[in-house]
């Protein structure tokens, strides 16, 4: 580009280079410490991230196994015969374990109201020539349907089913001829015995659609009546306003949805949740694991090769941290030590088939050592043989569970450990992009000010050599300047 003089070209000396030159020396000098520093913080930071994410995953696990979750009772059902639903159950963790007979004897209805016969011949008959209202009610619940002059009776019906304030009342028409006619029905999910629609009116008109009458006769009638759910509990008869008994058994829900055959009953079996369980404390312990890896790659020191000097492979995130190690442990020894009552059967993890292995995770070993019942067989047998005791031990306030959840708390909520550690690596990170810019201007500043000064020395060193030009040159045309003179 035109006009740009190139430090150098007045004296002819690599000027351009020299500056170019100290300005990378005194980038580099100011600038990889900055970057080494950066690097550093964002590794860190990284590396935070990724131990709050695995404790809060072996947290998640922990949770899993506290308060009754390992209390879980699986309801079973036989039903009396195959490809059709009898009763359904469901257990609450405070079940106790038994088995059940159970006859269904009647299931719970709402009652079910007619028009009387030929009282209509088509939906399109008009119901009433004046204004009036019908009252429907069953038990405590009612709502009202205004009835306008004119009004059909498949308009009624349509009303009926509209009400916002209906309590489970469903209107249909059948149109059946001869000597039936149009008959209204209606049914009701009100079920339970004394839950009968009752329909009353203030317009004498309306009486042919009325359980009360207002004049003379009433013109609905019930074909069906409210009526409770009975069922037999090995032998006891219990009744229901509704078709889910809840606490008929103690802690057990029992739906029934069909009369059981003569003879042939249902049976619920209540017991243990045993493979739920042992998942739950498989996913425990495999989360456990995990987090070990993680933490032992989070805190790997660098790897030097034979020459003592080359790096054959980078040390871990929190390799300078010791946070990580703190934390394995800590939890280590909670784990380790005794975890239930002291002194009783199932005291300790290893007490019911859990250890550690040589590499510092948990497992349930399949072999057994000094002729001690491998971990497989101790497992099997406090599942089998105390299972409301294995459960007490994780769950509970004073359980393991409990305990674990409340130690890594105090890492992963917010405004936890962790989360100041981050806060502080931010705080550092933020001075960091603070120092670099401040360095950008100090690098650029410098090289203005070398620019300056070696332009000015090399603007001298071009004077000093045309005059040094100029002087040789005068001398040279001096008479006998540069001869040699005999005597």
């Amino acid at each position: 580009m035109s006009g740009i003089n190139f430090l150098g070209s007045a004296s002819g000396l690599p000027l351009e280079e020299l500056v170019t030159t100290l300005v990378k020396v005194e980038r580099d000098s100011k600038l990889n410490r900055i970057n080494t520093t950066k690097k550093t913080l964002d590794a860190s930071l990284s590396g935070v991230g990724q131990l709050k994410s695995a404790l809060s995953a072996f947290q998640d696990a922990i949770k899993k196994l506290g308060g009754n979750n390992l209390n879980a009772r699986v309801a079973t059902v036989t039903q009396p015969t195959e490809n059709k639903t009898y009763i359904e159950a469901s257990a609450s963790n405070s079940a106790m374990a038994g088995s059940f007979d159970i006859k269904v004897n009647q299931l719970a209805t709402g009652s079910r109201l007619e028009s009387a016969n030929l009282a209509y011949s088509s939906a399109n008959d008009v119901i009433s020539t004046s204004d009036g209202t019908l009252t429907f009610t069953a038990g405590s619940k009612s709502f009202e349907v205004a009835v306008t002059a004119g009004m059909t009776l498949n308009e009624l019906r349509q009303q009926i089913n509209a009400q916002s304030d209906n309590f489970g009342i469903n209107a249909n028409i059948i149109n059946a001829g001869g000597s039936v006619g149009t008959k209204l029905v209606l049914t009701s999910n009100e079920t339970g015995a004394g839950n009968d629609v009752v329909i009353t009116n203030n317009n004498a008109e309306l009486d042919a659609l009325s359980t009360v009458p207002t004049g003379a006769v009433a013109g609905m009638t019930a074909s069906q009546v409210a009526q409770d759910a009975i069922i037999e509990i090995d032998g006891i008869i219990a009744t229901n306003s509704s078709n889910t008994f809840t606490n008929a058994i103690q802690d057990v829900s029992l739906t029934v949805k069909a009369v059981t055959p003569d003879g042939n009953n249902a049976t619920v079996a209540i017991a243990t949740d045993r493979e739920a369980a042992e998942e739950n404390i498989q996913n425990f312990i495999n989360n456990y694991n995990v987090l070990v890896d993680q933490i032992a790659d989070l805190t790997k020191m660098r790897t030097l090769g034979a020459d003592g000097k080359t790096v054959t492979a980078e040390g871990g995130a929190l390799a300078a941290d010791s946070l990580p190690r703190s934390i394995m442990n800590q939890l280590k020894g909670m784990l380790g030590g005794v975890v239930g009552e002291s002194g009783s059967q199932l005291a300790t993890l290893y007490s019911m088939g859990i250890t550690f292995n040589d590499d510092g995770k948990l497992e349930i070993s399949s072999t057994s050592t000094f002729g001690a019942d491998s971990g497989r067989v101790r497992f099997d047998k406090a599942l089998a043989e105390n299972y409301d005791g294995v459960a007490a031990i994780f769950g509970g306030d004073e359980g393991l569970s409990a305990k674990l959840d409340q130690f890594v708390s105090q890492f992963t909520e917010a405004g936890g450990i962790i989360a100041g550690k981050e806060s502080s690596l931010k705080t550092q990170l933020d001075k960091n992009t603070k120092d670099l810019e401040a360095a950008n201007r100090y690098i650029e500043s410098f090289e203005q000010t070398l620019r300056k000064r070696y332009t000015a020395l090399d603007a001298l060193l071009g004077s000093m050599q045309n005059m040094a030009s100029t002087v040789t040159a005068q001398l040279t045309n001096l008479p006998g300047f540069g001869t040699n003179k005999s005597n």
